[in-house]
């Protein structure tokens, strides 16, 4: 099925199915399916090396690649009970016909651009380009990656702690069937068994569309499809990495909801009973029409002209009619697909009207004459022909002539070589007049008649009436009766002709049009199809026997394809042995056909490959068999043809094209491959047989050594922990049958588990309409499922909507439903907060300002057209809007308790009061709040944790023991690793290539104006007298976008500055092009004409034309552009790092570690890695910083406890640079060298060069500050500049509230702990308190008495925004806690056992979130980071205190 058009077309008609994933908006899932075959394809020739000959790729990077792959998926979606991963074994014969004809284009395909290259002189690689026909089962290549996988699962369970409590299955290419539909087998299968969960969780990743069908016909709703963004029209070569990849979900709970608002119409209409799921069946049936992998689609039919929506619209005409559904759990109702099929068959007949009809001309010349009929018809008027005429006079001569006395002699006798407009004319006209008209009489010369007769029905030979002889009524009363009923009668006969002597006549010529044009289009269909049949199938369309046979296959490869998607393989061996399907019209007599499939066996993988590979890829099917590919004298020979035609066959993609090569005959095949067989190898027989499926699982009691499966490559697995098995399917029988629809117990619509979304958690109504959403950067043209929001009743005025909503969570973003709390409400007249009243908190309004009430009325109107345009969601009016902050995620306690943690106030979104939702049925369970486990429980002997102690912070660990409060470990370390540190922030500090110039500096350098330059280095448009506009700017800077280019230019304080490179390109590109740089500054504005600039050429345009070219040559237009906070590190200064961390590495040796085990320290005092995501927000880096990893290799794939150097900073995540190469590493886009980069989140490293969560023990010191950095950087995210607009004036201060109140938000003051022991120490000279380690008082966990202090929304919002009342800030409102036991550092006894640094930990469940901005809020008392002191100073972050120390980072306010 043409996949981008399906999910195109899906998510144009449904376009809520469809979204962008975030970290926070990805469900729970129980299992996660991967259709292996894309990821392997993806990372073999990636999009970007499409048709493009140059391009290479070895084995080993491929693979690295794969494993990257499946980690970042796994990752992404973290499944909770099964990781299957499927590769496409030996397919059904079926299958094999696509398979065959893909690997033909391919092969071709390359030799045609090998051969292009070649002849425009281009010099080839001269390795051998990667072949993807390779990727068939059987060959050598994926046995090898078979062997790969199993051996980068095992690696992954024995080190990585999420993989250990799943179950893992692998079903290689030597399990015969296609990848997804081993997974649906899978799903199949398990769904019978007695244990299954109804409410089973699945996400399956897959590009194949397919994939729809199969998740739908599951019948599980919380079911989701993942796969990656899809992008239409231009597309780009430039590679994004993986990590800046998008992904969508495709919510099938959402898509079975739009399909019942799509045919819920039929539910009043059909005589049975209204099913959704049947509803489900036959759209999947409906569906194979217009694509498949095992039929050709039926003529005509294409998805992107409307073939879907015919289809339904006929399904929605017919099924009233037919009886039942068409598809009876898989079993095809063939009497009821052939009325659709009829149907479809009237569409094909105006479809060849349209495009083929050469009878046009016959057609135009009657035109006048229908025009003329037809306008006097809608006026009410009567219309014949005057051959109509005629009969009409003959007729009207015979009842004149014997209506008096009529009898039954009485006969008007009519020639019937009347047209089939003429007989209905005759037909009417005699109905009219109460005449009996008969047309099964011939004369005496076999011409066929038309007899009208009168109706005597009732009256007697003689004229009277029978009914009054039999009463014996008075005569003479009955004939006075008599003869005023026929003058009644008489009347009415002459007002009837009367109409028809009105009536207006036209000439015959268009009497015969309708007959003579239908006869004249059946002959040409004929023809036509005719033609068809003889051309493109060599079928006689006049033989009954040829044409039933395709009919017949036709037809029975549906029910093959039913039945292979809801129970498994029918047939092995069948197959439909035609290039094309047969014409709709001809699809006639199908309900009297039977089917009866054999099942037989499947094909070997060699068998395969021999069916399916062309001579090009012969290297890849044994030796034995190869000559059989390319000697004339193999009695095959034929089956590999070297050139074949394509035939576009009505479609408009090349890859669409019909391959026209020969079907495999397999007794030939199989004939001529057995006589060779015995030559085959023992490793070779070992590759041709099928296997069943292997399952991973974790056992700690097994330490076997696990080979590599490329040595020299990748590493032994010394203690591999992972023990294999054959994994068999579950089984049928005994009771156990599939499952055919909906399982009891299943939760659906408002009802779903938390993260499958529901319309139905609000009142809606859906219609069908052009809406022109935009879902993929364009407005569609096809008519989408218009979601209209029903107004809620009885709305109460704003106030009470403020003081019921503010301080409670809501759900945002309906109907995805994701978690937030209500910080503000308004609308056109007011805004409502929570304002501070002294110590307590109120909801307060404050009216807007004419400003204000614009910019209220703005983001109002963005709500409504973001939501109509995007997603189709008619809201209304938007009278009332919310102000959220999302739910983050968890935030871990010093007391080990995890709470909400929300996001900051710059993170807020505006919705509609209509769209939010205040319950949902099930809460999602990794955002509940826990209080803190045990201490041994948390940390048992043994745990792996990261050491925070200000002497080896940042140190891997290992727990030895814990009391109720403390815990000891010991620590294995470099000393000299702090001062390494350091040397890397100087090396970054002063690195030749980070040179960068302010403007003014390098204008004068250049002798380039001031405003020049300015111009020329962002984008400057020149008018040619041609008129059309030309850029031959430079576009490195963008000052309202807050945009930059990397290595080019930047901006801080003082402005823009530009590189060395920049420089250098400036001084050729003015060099070039002397004239136009010298009048650069003559204009203001963006647009300037080409004689403006060039006021002395001979042709101003052509010297514009030159500059393009000179940018184009140079790879200088359209430079890819980044928010002005990210930062990146050139490619030189990246090797001059790797080239120290390898210095550094070769010089440690074992001696030099040092020892030491550390008793009675707190728990916030070691970092586990499951922690890192809630403990590690807000923490802020530079590039040079020296960072370790702490998280588990899943993320990013990464080992835990590795060292690396930042050397790129984004608003989300960081480029790192690591210590040595690794698995699933990367070049960074060429900056680094080959598996030492990746791009990790901020929550996954500690950074070492500036530690910020440190806790000191004693009179140690942890007070380095960055080497040649001013300022920490603070990921911000949107195009924001980095300073305020020369011109801008902050707004007048108005009423502090606290969403507004700025000095609280950026001037955080931390109150000393009355109960801190004031000998300890926190980064060298302050010791840690609850400020410091992130105490939130007050919290609804249990205290040390083991009761529980009930906590209401409005104090959790008030703890949000720091109100005072609640005690937000760290050391207000906090319990007594015990005193800390003084740790003891103790150094380490001679036997103890070496730590390895690389140690694999645990891994968090948790979602990683956005990092809101470090150093917000208010507190008192004495600085914590590099600041520390014990004098009572005020003063926050950056202030300095007074007394004995500093209050704060780097000065500020003065303390007391």
């Amino acid at each position: 099925m043409g996949i981008p058009k399906f999910f195109r077309w899906i998510s144009e008609r449904y376009p809520l199915t469809s979204q962008l994933i975030t970290p926070n908006s990805i469900p729970t899932f129980d299992n996660l399916y991967l259709d292996m075959n894309g990821i392997i394809h993806n990372c073999s020739h990636p999009p970007s090396s499409e048709n493009d000959p140059h391009f290479r790729i070895t084995e080993e990077q491929m693979i690295l690649a794969i494993f990257a792959y499946i980690d970042h998926l796994f990752t992404k979606i973290k499944p909770q009970k099964v990781f299957f991963m499927a590769i496409d074994g030996v397919a059904p014969r079926a299958k094999m016909n696509q398979q065959r004809s893909r690997r033909f284009r391919t092969a071709k395909d390359a030799v045609e651009k090998r051969r292009e290259a070649e002849k425009k002189g281009e010099k080839l690689p001269e390795e051998k380009a990667f072949d993807s026909n390779c990727i068939t089962p059987g060959t050598p290549f994926m046995a090898r990656l078979s062997n790969h996988l199993k051996y980068y699962v095992s690696k992954r369970i024995s080190e990585d702690a999420e993989w250990r409590n799943v179950k893992v299955i692998l079903s290689g290419h030597d399990v015969p069937g296609e990848g997804e539909h081993k997974i649906q087998e899978f799903i199949r299968l398990t769904k019978a068994q007695t244990d299954y969960n109804p409410n089973t969780r699945h996400c399956l990743y897959g590009l194949d569309a397919d994939l729809i069908m199969l998740g739908l016909l599951s019948h599980d709703p919380h079911f989701c499809l993942l796969r990656e963004e899809v992008t239409f029209g231009r597309k780009s070569k430039k590679t994004t990495g993986l990590a800046n990849t998008n992904f969508y979900l495709l919510h099938l709970s959402l898509l079975r909801e739009y399909l019942d608002l799509e045919f819920s119409s039929l539910a009043t209409q059909i005589p049975f009973r209204y099913d959704l799921e049947r509803i489900i069946d036959d759209f999947i049936l409906m569906a194979v029409f217009v694509g498949n992998d095992f039929l050709p689609h039926l003529p005509d039919l294409h998805i992107n002209e409307g073939a879907l929506e015919r289809i339904w619209g006929i399904y929605k005409e017919i099924l009233p009619v037919a009886g039942g559904y068409l598809n009876e759990h898989g079993t095809i109702a063939l009497d009821r697909l052939q009325l659709m099929l009829d149907k479809l068959a009237q569409f094909e007949r105006d479809n060849f009207e349209e495009e083929y009809a050469d009878q046009n001309w016959y057609k135009g010349k009657q035109s006048k004459e229908i025009e003329a009929m037809e306008k006097a018809r809608k006026k009410g008027k009567m219309v014949i022909t005057k051959d109509q005429q005629k009969i009409l006079n003959q007729v009207k001569e015979f009842v004149t002539k014997h209506q008096s006395k009529p009898t039954a002699a009485d006969r008007c006798v009519l020639i019937n070589n009347f047209s089939a407009r003429d007989q209905r004319f005759v037909q009417e006209l005699g109905d009219e007049l109460h005449l009996i008209t008969t047309w099964d009489e011939v004369d005496d010369y076999g011409q066929n008649l038309a007899v009208m007769t009168f109706d005597l029905d009732g009256v007697s030979q003689d004229g009277a009436s029978a009914v009054a002889e039999d009463e014996g009524a008075d005569g003479e009363e009955w004939e006075s009766e008599e003869e005023d009923e026929e003058s009644e009668g008489a009347i009415a006969i002459q007002r009837i002709l009367a109409k028809y002597n009105k009536a207006k006549v036209v000439d015959n010529v268009a009497e015969d049009f309708e007959e003579a044009y239908e006869e004249k289009l059946k002959e040409n269909l004929d023809d036509w199809k005719k033609r068809y049949y003889k051309e493109k199938l060599e079928i006689d369309f006049n033989k009954p026997e040829e044409m039933h046979g395709i009919v017949y296959r036709y037809i029975e490869g549906l029910q093959w394809i039913l039945n292979y998607y809801y129970k498994g393989v029918s047939s092995w061996g069948w197959f439909y042995n035609y290039h094309y399907a047969p014409r709709i019209t001809d699809l006639v007599g199908i309900p009297d056909f039977k089917f009866d499939f054999n099942i037989g066996k499947p094909f070997t993988p060699f068998q395969q490959l021999m069916g399916v590979l062309p001579e090009e890829s012969k290297e890849h099917v044994p030796p034995a068999y190869r000559d059989l590919m390319y000697e004339e004298t193999s009695p095959i020979i034929d089956f590999y043809p070297r050139d074949f035609a394509l035939d576009m066959n009505g479609k408009k993609q090349d890859w669409e094209a019909v391959i026209k090569i020969p079907f495999i005959d397999e007794a030939r095949l199989l004939r001529a491959m057995a006589a060779r067989d015995v030559r085959l190898t023992s490793e070779e027989k070992a590759r041709n047989k099928n296997y069943v499926a292997t399952q991973f699982v974790y056992d700690a009691d097994q330490e076997s050594s696990y080979p590599s499966s490329a040595p020299g490559y990748f590493p032994d697995l010394p203690k591999c922990l992972c023990r294999s098995a054959p994994f068999h399917l579950p089984t049928l029988g005994g009771g156990i049958d599939l499952i055919l629809g909906l399982l009891d117990g299943v939760h659906l619509g408002a009802k779903a588990l938390a993260g499958f979304p529901s319309l139905q958690t609000l009142a809606h109504q859906g219609t069908l309409g052009y809406h022109g959403v935009n879902v993929f950067q364009s407005d569609s043209r096809n008519q989408s499922m218009v979601i209209t929001v029903t107004p809620k009743n009885d709305r109460p005025n704003t106030g009470d909507i403020a003081k019921k909503l503010i301080g409670q969570r809501t759900f945002h973003s309906w109907p995805y439903l994701h978690e937030g709390m209500v910080v503000a409400v308004s609308d056109d007249m007011f805004k409502y907060e929570l304002q501070k009243m002294g110590k307590t908190a109120k909801v307060v309004s404050t009216p807007h300002n004419p400003f204000q009430a614009i910019a209220w009325k703005k983001t109002a109107d963005h709500i409504e057209h973001h939501n109509s345009k995007r997603f189709g969601i008619i809201t209304g009016n938007v009278d009332v809007v919310l102000y959220v902050r999302p739910l983050k995620g968890m935030k871990r306690l010093h007391t080990g308790a995890l709470v909400k943690d929300y996001e900051a106030p710059e993170k807020e979104i505006a919705q509609a009061y209509q769209l939010a939702v205040n319950q949902v049925s099930f809460e999602d369970e990794r955002y509940i709040e826990q209080p803190a486990p045990p201490m041994s429980e948390e940390f048992p002997d043994g745990e792996k944790v990261i050491f925070m102690g200000g002497a080896a912070y940042g140190t891997a660990a290992q727990v030895i023991g814990t009391t109720e409060t403390t815990l000891d470990v010991s620590l294995a370390f470099f000393p000299s690793e702090k001062q390494e540190n350091l040397n890397f922030s100087k090396l970054v500090a002063h690195r030749p290539a980070g040179q960068y110039y302010p403007s003014p500096v390098l204008s004068r350098r250049l002798g380039i104006a001031p405003l020049g330059l300015s111009r020329i280095c962002s984008t400057l448009l020149v008018l040619l007298e041609d008129g059309s506009k030309t850029n031959i700017g430079l576009a490195l800077k963008f000052e309202s976008k807050g945009l930059k280019v990397l290595g080019f230019s930047r901006k801080n304080e003082r402005g823009w500055e530009y590189s060395e490179k920049t420089a250098s390109i400036l001084k050729e590109y003015k060099e070039a092009f002397p004239e136009p740089f010298a009048n650069l500054d003559t204009r203001g504005g963006d647009l300037v004409t080409s004689t403006e600039l060039c006021p002395t050429a001979e042709d101003p345009d052509r010297v514009i034309k030159d500059m393009k070219k000179w940018l184009k040559e140079r790879d200088l237009v359209d430079p890819d552009t980044v928010s002005l906070f990210a930062e990146q590190l050139e490619k030189e200064s990246v090797a001059m790092i790797e080239k120290l961390a390898d210095q550094y590495r070769s010089q440690k040796s074992p001696n030099f570690i040092k020892r030491a085990v550390v008793k009675g320290i707190p728990r916030q005092a070691v970092l586990k890695p499951a922690h890192a995501i809630y403990r590690l927000q807000g923490q802020t880096f530079a590039v040079g910083d020296r960072v370790i990893m702490v998280q588990d290799a899943a993320a990013g794939g990464v080992p835990l406890a590795m060292k690396g150097v930042v050397v790129g900073l984004g608003t989300r995540d960081i480029d790192v640079v690591w210590d040595v190469p690794f698995m699933g590493g990367e070049t960074l886009q060429g900056r680094c060298s080959e598996y030492r980069g990746s791009v990790v989140p901020f929550t996954s490293c500690l950074n070492l060069t500036r530690p910020q969560f440190g806790v000191g023990f004693g009179s140690e010191e942890n007070n380095q500050s960055a080497v040649g950095q001013n300022a920490p950087f603070k990921p911000q995210l949107g195009p924001r500049p980095v300073l305020q607009m020369h011109n801008y004036q902050p707004s007048a201060p108005g009423r502090q509230t606290f969403n507004n109140s700025h000095k609280q938000q950026q001037q955080p003051t931390i109150m000393k702990n009355p109960n801190r022991p004031q000998g300890q120490q926190v980064n060298g000279q302050t010791s840690y308190g609850n400020a410091a380690k992130g105490v939130k008082p007050q919290t609804n966990l249990p205290n040390q008495n083991g009761q529980q202090h009930a906590q209401s929304h409005g104090e959790k919002l008030a703890n949000a925004l720091g109100a005072k009342h609640i005690a937000h800030r760290p050391g207000h409102g906090v319990a007594p806690h015990q005193q800390q036991q003084q740790p003891q550092i103790v150094k380490s006894p001679t036997k103890q056992a070496n730590v390895a640094l690389p140690i694999p930990l645990p891994h968090a469940q948790g979602q990683q979130a956005p990092i809101a901005n470090q150093g917000q809020g208010q507190g008192h008392g004495q600085g914590q980071q590099n600041g520390g002191g014990r004098g009572k100073g005020r003063g926050g972050f950056r202030g300095r205190g007074g007394g004995g120390g500093r209050g704060g980072n780097r000065g500020g306010a003065k303390g007391n």
